[in-house]
């Protein structure tokens, strides 16, 4: 009202200066229908009052349930968060979650990972059926008839790792809100309709002397002028309109100095409506945002997962949580009231003395011992704050309580099951020496005697050269089986320490191809050897690489009945080199192929199989080709052959030691 008084003297100031400049013209003029101009513009304020009141409130409820619903689904987010693998519910942390559902009347939980996928849920059909992704962004909430859906992240370790479709039952918010949108429709109704009533009869009250006073300012000359006067009072108005004419030339010469003053009242009365306005809206959102913490307080407090006191300055426990009650084993009714020293066993040094508790509680953060009701003890991580009051002094204490025996039980275990894995790991390795010192030892004597004994016998007495020879070839087999387990247990025992160097790969794989050869004849078969690298240098383990390439070429030896092997060597580019181990025996089946390099492992097993060996040949090419960085690949065709390419990255290797150093 108080700017519509400005604007209605700014008004008639500026009609008052008109009139000094035109007064000739407006002579025979009928007068303005000031009446029927006021009573419309005011209608239209009254319009605007009540639009802006409906909407505002409407808004304000639907803000209001929305946030309610963000709040309680910020419940389910943060017990998530606090529990190992967020985005899957074991049963306990599923029960748990329902519990929190059916407090809070939530009607289904979806959860997704960061790519988008469903990695758990409950009531996923439910969920399904009413489109639980129409809102699809974090922090999003939407209000509908039926079912109200929040999308809040799903942070580990500040990390975002999926987020939660929460959804609500809100038929019954959104009918309440209806009802109050239409009791706002009709209270808006009634204001317009009072509004218009008070209006028309305010002008009718106004405007009435005024059409006297413009009919005295119409008057042909003083005498008609004075004639109209005399029909106006004796007040207020009859004294404006006898000093009108007097008005008129002072506004006249006044009337750039009236403009100047009129802009001026109207910026400040703009920057004043907004001041007011600006003030309004903070304290109403200081009030949302009081009452806002207070519930997020309440629901964290209610539904933390870990158990929370709230302890007077005196050391008496005023409020509990369901989880500090199944802690300590008391029902709520019963902690209430109890000094909270009873709770801790005697032995703690904070409540030795007396008076030390309260000096304790301000800080503690460390590990104690509880007594249950039952008497039994619990180990727990107690840590606890300060709650202040307006006046920043001490208004009691909240105390946090994790329950850890149970992990301290695990722990306990652990380390009993770690010190046995170690004594067990010392008694391998102290075994494997010893099987191999007592294994070799006779075996070096029995391979060193078989090829002595051969030369002195007959060459005409054939049974006894091929006793000799079936006795060695046995030997080098044992002897080759005990190898294998020796590197295999070295490998996995992580004694295994290569030595990188750079050398010439192709002299490598030629001078094996070399000591295979004899081998190869004794067989039939055609070992072949060729090379097309230019750069023939590699960064590796000797001994490991020929550990790799002996195996896979007494492989392909052993694996061909008739045919060839072809060994080859090419560069990739200027960094990689390729060695490709190609024969054609008997191939690797697909079945076989995602476990041939498994220990232990054959694809023709039992005591019928065709071909001797334990299974540890391919097994320790794998290991030995992590070692040094490399990549092993095979083609193979079933009864065709197979190929073993293993290929050499220089710049690889090399950043390996870089990190290493």
């Amino acid at each position: 009202m108080a700017l519509k008084l400005l604007k209605s003297i700014k008004f008639t100031l500026k009609n008052l200066a008109g009139i000094s400049k035109t007064k000739m013209n407006l002579l025979g003029r009928k007068p303005q229908r000031l009446q029927f101009q006021l009573t419309i513009k005011l209608a239209l304020f009254f319009i605007s009052i009540s639009v802006i009141i409906h909407l505002y409130l409407t808004n304000k409820f639907e803000d209001e349930a929305m946030e309610i619903f963000q709040y309680k689904s910020k419940v389910i987010t943060s017990y998530l968060e606090q529990v190992p693998q967020p985005l899957f519910l074991t049963d306990i942390k599923r029960t748990r979650v329902q519990e929190l559902m059916t407090s809070n009347k939530i009607a289904y939980v979806v959860l997704v990972d960061i790519n988008g996928t469903v990695t758990d849920a409950i009531n996923l059909d439910y969920a399904e059926d009413e489109l639980y992704i129409k809102s699809s962004n974090s922090n999003e909430a939407g209000l509908d008839d039926t079912v109200s859906r929040v999308v809040l992240p799903i942070f580990v370790n500040k990390v975002k790792i999926g987020e939660a479709y929460i959804g609500f039952n809100s038929t019954e918010i959104t009918n309440s809100i209806k009802n109050k949108s239409r009791l706002i429709t009709l209270f808006s109704i009634s204001i317009f309709l009072i509004g218009i009533l008070f209006t028309y009869f305010l002008s009718s009250l106004s405007v009435k002397p005024i059409k006297n006073i413009i009919s005295a300012i119409d008057a042909s000359d003083d005498n008609e002028a004075r004639v109209v006067l005399k029909k106006i009072k004796n007040n207020e108005l009859g004294i404006l309109a006898r000093k009108i004419d007097t008005i008129l030339k002072e506004a006249e010469n006044s009337s750039n100095q009236i403009e100047k003053l009129n802009r001026e009242l109207q910026q400040a009365s703009r920057w004043k409506i907004v001041e007011l306005g600006f003030e309004t809206d903070q304290r109403k959102k200081a009030e949302v945002s009081r009452r806002t913490s207070e519930e997020q307080f309440k629901l964290l407090f209610e539904n933390a997962p870990i158990g929370m006191v709230i302890i007077s300055t005196e050391g008496i426990i005023t409020n509990v949580n369901e989880a500090f009650c199944k802690n300590v084993g008391y029902e709520m009714d019963e902690i209430l009231g109890l000094s909270i020293d009873s709770l801790f066993d005697k032995k703690n040094s904070f409540v030795k003395e007396s008076g030390n508790l309260l000096r304790e509680l301000s800080s503690l953060d460390s590990e104690y011992s509880l007594i249950k009701k039952d008497g039994n003890k619990i180990d727990a991580v107690v840590k606890s704050n300060t709650l202040f009051d307006e006046n920043n002094k001490p208004a009691g204490y909240m105390m946090q309580l994790l329950d850890i025996t149970d992990i301290k039980n695990i722990h306990n275990e652990l380390i009993t099951a770690l010190n046995k894995a170690t004594e067990s790991d010392k008694l391998k390795s102290a075994f494997l020496a010893q099987m191999s010192h007592e294994i070799r030892t006779p075996l070096n004597v029995i391979l060193t005697a078989v090829p002595l004994i051969a030369d002195d016998i007959d060459s005409k007495d054939e049974d006894t050269k091929t006793i000799l020879y079936s006795m060695g070839s046995a030997g080098r087999r044992l002897q080759r089986t005990i190898d294998m387990i020796l590197s295999m247990s070295a490998m996995q025992s992580g004694n295994y320490q290569p030595k990188f160097e750079l050398f010439n790969i192709v002299e490598e794989i030629r001078s094996l191809t070399e000591e295979f050869s004899s081998l190869a004849e004794e067989k039939g078969l055609i070992l072949k050897f060729e090379t097309t690298a230019s750069i023939s240098e590699i960064i590796a383990d000797k001994y490991t690489v020929n550990q790799i390439f002996q195996n896979l070429i007494e492989n392909a030896i052993k694996y061909t009945k008739r045919g060839s092997i072809k060994i080859s060597v090419k560069n990739i580019n200027e960094h990689k080199t390729v060695v490709n181990v190609q024969d054609s025996g008997i191939g690797i089946s697909n079945e076989y192929r995602s476990k041939m390099f498994s220990p232990f492992s054959q694809e023709d097993f039992g005591q019928k199989r065709n071909y001797e060996g334990i299974g540890l040949g391919l097994a320790l090419v794998k290991e030995y080709v992590d070692i040094i960085h490399a990549t092993i690949t095979v083609q193979s065709v079933k009864h065709q052959g197979s190929t073993f390419s293993v290929t050499f990255d220089k710049m690889n290797t090399l950043k390996f030691l870089e990190n290493k150093s």
